[in-house]
């Protein structure tokens, strides 16, 4: 009796063990469904670019290529200026990207509603020569008494945004357009991958520069909920919906978002900013 005691308790343990297997699986198949990627990476572009090296370097804009702007005399003190740069359609369909021009549309909007006058350029309008036309007039500008921001979103590579022509155009050659700047209010904004050496070249009194990566990590396209890059969208998110005015409490807000999407998606990023406005920079 005993025996057939023991028999059917061992019987009744297999079954239930077997039971639990099932619903781990079913459970870990939910999981994995659950985890499955509905972002995109940003990469490095240099991965991507398949032209051969000797054209490659026929494309690289650097400070050897800029010579600093003058400063208008003509501009007239207590204008609000900004330049908003957003590259999806780029030469070549492998080259594309899903949400830049929609950060540029968020940041055309966010700066008009702040007062600012906007010059955008948007995926195939966004050409080394257009860009430089727009940065050459943003930096003459850039006068003291008025207020400057700069916004790109697009491809990114060691320091350089890409142009939709698929020109490197570098940290060191905006460093230079800048160079003669004496705006005490200048915020720059940079949702690409790899371009943390903005932070560093473009560090001035009175700038505020937000990078959505260091100098060895990438941005990150958000999924269709977002319809933005992960950072962008998490700034949009500070300034529409907590309700911030400041730009450095907002770049703190999108660098803390980012972060905490990352760890929910097994990810590494580095998003920071860079203060040496004195106060608080409300745009």
């Amino acid at each position: 009796m005993k025996t057939n005691k023991w028999i059917k308790v061992a019987l009744f343990a297999s079954f239930a063990a077997l039971i639990f297997q099932a619903c781990s699986k079913d459970d870990d198949q939910v999981m994995q469904e659950t985890n499955k990627q509905n972002f995109n990476v940003r990469p490095d572009f240099a991965t991507v670019d398949n032209r051969p090296a000797e054209v490659i370097a026929n494309f690289q804009v650097t400070a050897k290529d800029a010579t600093p702007v003058m400063l208008s005399k003509k501009a007239t003190k207590g204008g609000k200026y900004a330049v908003v740069i957003g590259i999806s359609d780029y030469d070549g369909t492998a080259n594309d990207l899903e949400y830049c021009d929609d950060d540029a549309n968020d940041w055309k909007a966010r700066l008009q509603a702040e007062g600012y006058s906007v010059t955008s350029l948007t995926d195939r309008n966004a050409t080394m020569s257009a860009i430089e036309a727009a940065v050459n007039n943003l930096a003459s500008l850039s006068i003291a008494g008025n207020e400057i921001a700069f916004c790109y979103s697009g491809h990114g590579s060691r320091g350089n945004i890409i142009s939709t022509d698929l020109y490197y155009i570098s940290s060191s050659w905006f460093q230079t357009k800048f160079a003669n700047s004496t705006s005490t209010k200048m915020y720059f904004s940079f949702d690409a991958c790899q371009i943390g050496a903005m932070a560093t070249s473009l560090n001035a009194n009175g700038r505020v520069i937000a990078v959505a990566s260091s100098k060895n990590t990438y941005s990150y396209d958000g999924d269709a909920t977002m319809q933005n890059g992960v950072f962008t969208y998490y700034q949009m998110e500070g300034f529409d919906q907590v309700g911030y005015i400041y730009a450095e409490p907002d770049c703190q807000y999108a660098i803390d978002e980012m972060k905490a999407w990352a760890k929910l998606h097994h990810v590494r990023v580095a998003p920071s900013y860079v203060d040496s406005y004195v106060g608080d920079l409300d745009l």
